[in-house]
């Protein structure tokens, strides 16, 4: 008996060594949907050595589990239908997912449009009330981020069918979308949410991709370096970031002595800047400083301890008697750095914090109770009283560098967390809703989008039809001629829809708010998506990429566009407006356009020789161009040969 207990004892130690029931990898789970029509691969972990039983309804397939108890097996192309129960079954007991569909899944990921519940869009209660069909199911993928890539999720989502309590928080343009696609084409929908208000678009890209766009080579470094160690990396950042402060600024406020003159008193009671007393700060978005100076006895210097500093919004950088503590990003999250033993000095001590803020609320929100510095002994010194700040003007120095294993705005951070964990589960469509934060940086945004379609296709299907949804109108209305802003990424939307025949692009310059970045019309935002996403899979005609010019000609002093349909309309005037020519030189001018069939033929008194013409441009353009069947002419820019 004592041999036989030994023998457990030490099966129990041996690596791989498993007596729980077979486990499933990646997003299946009960009440989930299979891709119909394709080879489903499954992988999960089992007993070591043994044969796992899988099965579907009639369909049995066999794995065999390696030494270190991983098993994969694929399941044949199904049609759709259901429900159905599948069991996975070794010596250790059964493993069962009930209530599975076969039918059509499709991935929807983003920024804050696409994030944005279904609670919050047009008509919510209605909505909200249903009817919903038993046959669409949601899946919401938590929000996380990793430095790394993972074969599992943080926090394990889980398949739910659509009722008034799911789909109430669920994203609404991917809900209409997929109720749409369910009453059109009469198959099971499953749709997956993988989204994030404010995120980048390099946050959502694999590192390799990041590699082949260039460019980002010194934030997978510090990445790679942040992986193996936490605290080098951010030490390197640190210096980068002195570094590039003093390159625009050439000063070095953290190395100050807390009372620069001119600085002023922070109110006591922490909030947003905006509220203070102050012109200055008042709607201010961009940088300020923070500073204190506080005093320690030599037996409290002796220490080492945790910093508190309360809440703050978006990200901070922090310094402790010129040493870099570190950044973190959050909207209204509190921020706790370690100190390290003989950081604190005996007396005068200095605190210093850079923050950034991009939208809504700014600084140091606190409270100021929560503001202090906890010693090792666990006395506490109170640190909430005494700050003064600076307000940085903005001139031209950008955001500046955020460390790349942030969330929204790292670098392949979302990918690793959100979407390597679907690993190559087959999908049937992809809708992509982002672009706002990255509008600063429209030119450097096709290749990017292209990567990301390119690792859609090659992770969920080759055939796989992406639906970009192109930003909508807002901020400023357009008064010049020469107007950029967000035009010119909706043109790297346009350019990316264009050049790949598996991807198109829903058009909503006219579905925004210029005072909202959030409009609530998510139910015509969706009614577009899922007409583009038909004509992808040849389910129903019309424009893939938007109604765009096929080319332009020289005509005399003015031009000749091409357009794609001779049934354009103008909306609140007899001719199209919003129509721009621009020299070699970069000068822009408003130019008088009238349509003729097919065409437009568009003219300026102030520009002779037009190199390039743009319809729609700006920020937040009024456009009354449209099709007969009120579809917007999509925004464009073309080049003059």
């Amino acid at each position: 008996m004592r041999h036989y207990l030994f023998a457990i004892a030490a099966a129990l130690v041996l690596p791989g060594f498993c007596l729980a029931q077979p486990t499933l990898d990646g997003p299946l789970t009960d009440h989930g949907v299979l891709q119909q029509g394709r080879e489903i691969a499954l992988s999960g972990r089992a007993v070591p050595g043994e044969m796992l039983e899988l099965r579907l309804g009639d369909i049995r397939v066999d794995a065999v589990v390696d030494a270190t108890g991983h098993w994969t097996a694929e399941l044949p192309a199904m049609s759709p239908g259901g429900p159905h129960l599948l069991s996975l079954t070794d010596s250790s007991g059964t493993t069962q997912l009930e209530d599975l569909l076969v039918g059509d899944v499709w991935l929807c990921s983003g920024q804050s449009n696409m994030a944005y519940p279904v609670y919050r869009a047009l008509n919510p209660d209605r909505e909200i009330a249903g009817p919903h069909s038993a046959q669409i199911r949601l899946l919401t993928v938590p929000q996380s981020a990793s430095p790394v890539p993972l074969t599992s999720f943080p926090n394990a989502p889980e398949w739910t069918h659509a009722t008034p309590e799911t789909v109430r928080d669920f994203s609404a343009v991917c809900y209409f979308t997929g109720r749409e696609l369910h009453e059109t084409l009469d198959v099971p929908v499953g749709l997956v949410n993988a989204s994030w208000g404010g995120s980048q678009i390099e946050a959502w890209l694999p590192a390799e991709t990041l590699r082949e766009v260039g460019g980002f080579e010194d934030q997978l470094e510090l990445l790679d370096l942040y992986a193996q160690d936490p605290g080098a990396a951010m030490a390197a950042f640190g210096a980068h970031w002195e570094a590039w402060w003093t390159g625009h600024f050439g000063s070095q406020p953290w190395n100050g002595s807390g009372a620069e003159p001119g600085w002023r008193a922070a109110p006591e009671e922490m909030a947003d800047w905006k509220t203070y007393d102050d012109p200055e700060a008042d709607g201010h978005m961009g940088r300020a400083w923070f500073a204190l100076e506080f005093f320690l006895t030599p037996d409290q210097a002796a220490q080492s301890g945790m910093l508190s500093l309360g809440a703050f919004d978006d990200v901070d950088a922090t310094w402790l008697n010129g040493e870099f503590l570190g950044s973190t990003f959050g909207w209204g999250d509190a921020r706790f750095y370690d100190v390290q033993l003989r950081a604190l000095k005996p007396g005068a001590n200095t605190i210093y914090i850079n923050v950034l803020n991009t939208w809504g609320l700014g600084g140091m929100l606190g409270p100021k109770e929560e503001v202090k510095l906890v010693l090792d002994d666990g006395s506490e010194v109170p640190l909430g009283l005494g700050w003064r700040y600076s307000i940085v003007a903005n001139e031209g120095q950008g955001d500046g560098p955020r460390v790349p294993w942030e969330s929204i705005g790292g670098f392949t951070s979302l990918y690793n967390a959100m979407m390597a964990p679907l690993g190559d589960y087959p999908m049937h469509g992809g809708i992509w809703y982002q672009g706002e934060t990255n509008a600063g940086r429209g030119e450097v945004y096709a290749p990017l989008l292209a990567g990301l379609t390119a690792d859609w296709r090659a992770r969920h299907g080759a055939d796989l039809p992406v639906v970009v949804v192109q930003l909508p109108n807002f901020g400023a209305l357009t008064e010049a001629a020469g107007a950029e802003g967000w035009a010119v990424l909706r043109e790297a939307q346009r350019q990316v829809a264009l050049a790949e025949d598996l991807t198109g692009l829903a058009v909503t310059i006219d579905a925004g708010d210029r005072m909202d970045i959030h409009p609530p019309n998510k139910q015509l935002v969706a009614q577009r998506v899922a007409d583009v996403a038909l004509g992808l899979m040849g389910q129903a005609e019309g424009p893939l990429d938007g109604v765009a010019p096929l080319g332009v000609l020289r005509e005399g002093t003015g031009l000749r566009i091409t357009m794609p349909t001779d049934e354009l309309k103008t909306i609140s005037a007899a001719v199209p407006t919003a129509m721009a020519l621009c020299d070699t030189e970069g000068v822009c001018a408003w130019a008088d356009a009238v349509i003729a069939g097919a065409d437009i033929l568009v003219r300026s008194g102030e520009i002779s020789v037009p190199s390039e013409v743009r319809y729609c441009w700006g920020d937040a353009p009024i456009c009354n161009l449209y099709t007969s069947e009120d579809l917007p002419v999509a925004p464009f820019r073309l080049a003059v040969e």
